[in-house]
Parts: structure tokens; C-alpha cells; sequence
């Protein structure tokens, strides 16, 4: 289930006001981040996503390091998120809100559900070669219950809308309907429609985004993915940016990890101006750029003052 935001927005912050000493400071440092929203611009066309130029040369600078480690999390399937991204080899990747994740560039392949702690395995396949967490058969029934249920709407929109002015993205185990670029009315009806199914199968769940609706099988959220990522990679520090409703797991996951001690320390960044429980905020995919340079540059002369 998403976690509700607790606290009010906080204040837009520069990329220079952000408190980025313990993240720069760390021993062993995890820096994950959101895709859409944070390192990509939202897009009317969801395959269209391209991480912005600087934060892609700063996310290979930052994976270069010592001690330093990058992991995306996202919505995303993994086979898409790694297609769109083309994020380094050697970051580890959690994709289907949390439901699946690729740990270590050509190798450890994880799978775990949403509360569980999941099996860590080494593969020696290449790292396209993704192994996700089967169907149950009740899943996979309930996957063919919101197809079949998606289907009968796709020509009853008001006003004329067809099944061309929305987008249904499939991934294996969700669907998510876009709506951008289509009038309010015919998206209130689409989100209305695609969310009756949970009235005869209630244990899909439905994520609500920018100009999305999801309807997924699996219960897995960000926030187990980010206690995967510290589970597998043991880091005394984590960073975390997102901008979406689901990321706000994430964010919940990351205060918890630190109040019990699991980690030294946590930083928890929200893109955007949507309420959050996040101490922190920035404003787009351009401030999250300079943000990650500033954090390679801190960063870089912290390893190399302290560790030669």
C-alpha cells in the first residue's frame, strides 16, 4: 500500500542548498533515484523518456566511484527501465514499484514480493537477461480481468475520445492508463472505469500518479525495493529522489532504515510540488542535474582527501 505523505511541502531548495555533507561524507554510499520525473522529463509518449544529459553523465560519474554505488527504482519494468536509461552496467536496477530488481552489472538477479525479503541469485547471464517473479494463477487472473476490462472501454469515452487519446502501457504485472493530453472529463471517466475491476477482484491494487492509473497484481512497493538495495548492498548512507505519489514509500522506507539505525544516514529529496513527508525539495529534472553534479564533485574530493 502507498504511503500517505505526513508532511507539509516543504520550500523549493536550490541544488546548492541541499544538505549533501553525510551522502558526500559516507563510508559506503547508495544514491538511488526515481527515472520518470527525476532523471527523465515526463513525457506525453512514455517510450519517448530520455534521462537529461547531465544527470546521465553525473549518474556514470557517480557509478564510477569507489564505495559509491547507483540504483534506479521505478515504475518501469526492468527490461524497459534498462532500454530507456541506459544506465551504467554496474547500476542496480528495482523496477515494477519494487516487484523486481537486477543487483550487480551482469549478475545478481533478485525477486521478491512487496513485505518479503525476497531471493538474492548469481547469474552469469549478460544483464538484459532479466529473471522477474512468476504469475500466480490468481494473478495472471486477474491481470486478464483488468485487460478484458480495459478493452470495453476503449471506444465509450465522452466527447468522442477513442482508445487513441489514451495510452494503456503494458508491463508484466500491471497496466497503467495515460492520460496526459486528453480532456479532464474523458480522464475522470477513464480512472473511474479502470478502477471498477477492484470492485470484483479487490486485491488489485491501484497506483495513482502524473496523468496515470495503475492497476497492479503484485503488492510489492519502492520502499521494499530501497530495503532490498540496503539488505544487498549493506551502505552506511542513502540518498533518495522522486517525485511521484509512489515514491513516498520510498521516502517512509528511508526515515525508517535510519531511525532504527540501519543506516548512518538517509536524505530523502522530493522533484516537484506535490506534498511530501521528504525534508527536501527541488524543482525538476534540471535541478536534480546540478544537484547530482554538485554531489559528484563533493563527493570525488571527499574519497580522494580521505582515501587517497
Amino acid at each position: 500500500m502507498t504511503s500517505d505523505p505526513t508532511v507539509s511541502a516543504p520550500a523549493v531548495s536550490t541544488p546548492a542548498e541541499v544538505a549533501l555533507r553525510d551522502l558526500a561524507t559516507a563510508d559506503s554510499l547508495l544514491v538511488a533515484l526515481d527515472f520518470d520525473g527525476v532523471l527523465a522529463p515526463l513525457q506525453d509518449d512514455p517510450s519517448t523518456s530520455r534521462m537529461v544529459p547531465e544527470s546521465a553523465a553525473a549518474i556514470a560519474a557517480l557509478a564510477d566511484l569507489p564505495r559509491t554505488r547507483v540504483a534506479l527504482v521505478s515504475g518501469r519494468d526492468i527490461a524497459t527501465l534498462r532500454r530507456l536509461s541506459q544506465a551504467p552496467d554496474t547500476a542496480w536496477l528495482v523496477g515494477s514499484h519494487g516487484a523486481e530488481a537486477v543487483l550487480g552489472s551482469h549478475g545478481t538477479e533478485a525477486e521478491h514480493e512487496g513485505g518479503a525479503d525476497g531471493g538474492d541469485g548469481a547469474d552469469g547471464g549478460d544483464a538484459a537477461a532479466v529473471r522477474s517473479p512468476e504469475l500466480t494463477e490468481a494473478e495472471a487472473e486477474m491481470l486478464a480481468a483488468i485487460d478484458a476490462h480495459l478493452e470495453a472501454f476503449e471506444h465509450t469515452l465522452p466527447g468522442g475520445h477513442g482508445a487513441a487519446d489514451f495510452l494503456i502501457e503494458c508491463k508484466p504485472y500491471s497496466r497503467t492508463v495515460h492520460t496526459r493530453g486528453i480532456a479532464p472529463e474523458a480522464a475522470a471517466a477513464l480512472h473511474g472505469h479502470a478502477t471498477e475491476v477492484v470492485e470484483e477482484f479487490p486485491d488489485i491494487r491501484v497506483i495513482e500518479g502524473h496523468d496515470i492509473t495503475e492497476l497492479a497484481v503484485k503488492q510489492a512497493t519502492k520502499g521494499d525495493g530501497i530495503r532490498l538495495l540496503v539488505r544487498a548492498g549493506e551502505p552506511t548512507a542513502v540518498g533518495y529522489l522522486g517525485d511521484d505519489v509512489t515514491d513516498e514509500d520510498a521516502f517512509a522506507a528511508l526515515d525508517e532504515l535510519t531511525e532504527s539505525c540501519a543506516l548512518d544516514a538517509g536524505l530523502s529529496v522530493k522533484v516537484g510540488t506535490a506534498q511530501t513527508r521528504a525534508p527536501w525539495r527541488i524543482a525538476d529534472p534540471e535541478a536534480v542535474a546540478e544537484l547530482l553534479d554538485r554531489l559528484v564533485a563533493e563527493r570525488t574530493e571527499f574519497l580522494r582527501t580521505v582515501h587517497g
